[in-house]
Formats: structure tokens, C-alpha cells, sequence
């Protein structure tokens, strides 16, 4: 998540929290909402964001952590989502395609405690920071191949294979997208290949030169 200063419709700097990879701004540290600074429906002029120091009361206050400031958003929000992932993990499977833990998992933070759902968007991007940053994570000594990821809230990264990794072939040609597990990678003579089950399938291999073109990696599964 990106922190930069951008200035208000009534010239006050507030301190902005963005989507790192897209640019998209989310909310700000004050809580105010980002229609403070956009109106409804509308792109972030990017002469708001501005290196003049903050000028919000409420910014101020937090940026120096005074002792009765509301607690940072972005803090805040990043621990709603590690409860989040946690709850979700504990069902045994990989959070980017379990949308129902996800799911659940949002509706008991709710339930805990009702004011986080004005707090979603910040919340839904930590969630997709830790889940990117647990895709680009493989086992040690793997072999670096590289194939693409997609963030859930945008923008996409190159992310290594490791065993335990689902994939998705790309089947954009085919209209067949099965999702497979990485199940083995071996280093022979003849170059790395990466071995892929599908289910109810016989794993079959490819090179490692082949995975960048024909699979997308979607996610790794809950660390014990």
C-alpha cells in the first residue's frame, strides 16, 4: 500500500492510502473517505497528490501519534486482515479460490465488530498485499521460473513456481482452463521441468521454459 499526501476539493492535505499497484485511492488515514478527495464517479486528478505537509487535523495527529489520535487505518486495517486470512486459512485451502471462507471469514469480523465494513476496501487490500506476498513465496533451493499472478485488487507480478503451487493453464486458444498442482520440479541434463496433476488426471510434465506461456500461478496453500 502506497502512502502519499494529496490536497482535498477545500485545500486541506490529507494523507492518501493507494493501491500500490494500480494507483487506485482507497481511503484516508483520517478515515474521512475518499470522495474528500473525488467526487463520485471520478478519477483521481493527479495534481492532488502534493509533497505540502499535512494540513487535516486529524492526519496531524496521527502522523505524530498523539496520544488521543484514532489509531492509523492502515495499521488497523492490515490486523482486520490477518484475522481475516487466518479464519480463512484454518478451513485447509488456498484463500484466493475459497471465496466462501472468505467469505465467512469477513461475516464473522463483521459480527466482531460492526464498524469494519466501511473499512473493506483498506481490509480487502492488505488481504490481497499478504496473499501476493504468500504467491511469491517458494520453497527453498526451487528452480526460478517465472510465470504471471494477478493481484486481486489489480495489477499482476511475475511469480516464481514452487511444489504445492495451483496454476491455471492459460487456455485462451483451447477455451480449457483446468487448474493444476505443481507436484514435483527436477533439474535433469535435458534442462527444469515442472510436473502438473489435475485432478482425476495423469500428472504430465512440462519444460520450464513452456510454464511462462502456458500457465498463470493463482495461489499457494495456508503455511502450517
Amino acid at each position: 500500500m502506497d502512502h502519499r499526501n494529496v490536497t482535498d476539493h477545500q485545500g486541506a492535505v490529507h494523507e492518501g492510502l493507494f493501491n500500490a499497484y494500480t494507483g487506485f485511492l482507497i481511503d484516508l488515514a483520517c478515515g474521512a473517505g475518499r470522495y474528500e478527495i473525488v467526487h463520485h464517479f471520478e478519477r483521481l486528478d493527479p495534481a492532488r497528490i502534493t509533497d505540502a505537509p499535512l494540513s487535516c487535523p486529524t492526519c496531524k495527529k496521527i502522523d505524530a501519534a498523539e496520544p488521543d489520535a484514532p489509531p492509523h487505518l492502515s495499521s488497523l486495517t492490515r490486523e482486520h486482515a490477518e484475522a481475516v486470512l487466518a479464519l480463512a486459512d484454518r478451513r485447509g485451502f488456498p484463500p484466493a479460490l475459497d471465496n466462501e471462507g472468505l467469505r465467512l471469514a469477513f461475516v464473522a469480523l463483521n459480527i466482531a465488530n460492526p464498524s469494519t465494513e466501511q473499512l473493506y476496501p483498506l481490509v480487502r487490500e492488505h488481504l490481497t498485499t499478504m496473499l501476493t506476498e504468500r504467491a511469491l513465496t517458494v520453497p527453498e533451493g526451487s528452480p526460478e521460473i517465472l510465470v504471471e499472478y494477478t493481484r486481486y485488487t489489480g495489477g499482476t507480478v511475475q511469480a516464481p513456481i514452487g511444489v504445492g503451487d495451483r496454476l491455471m493453464y492459460n487456455g485462451i486458444a483451447s477455451g480449457h482452463w483446468p487448474v493444476v498442482e505443481v507436484t514435483a520440479i527436477d533439474t535433469t541434463p535435458d534442462g527444469v521441468f515442472v510436473t502438473v496433476g489435475e485432478k482425476n488426471q495423469h500428472p504430465y510434465r512440462w519444460s520450464a521454459a513452456d510454464m511462462p506461456r502456458r500457465f498463470f500461478k493463482l495461489d499457494r496453500g495456508p503455511r502450517p
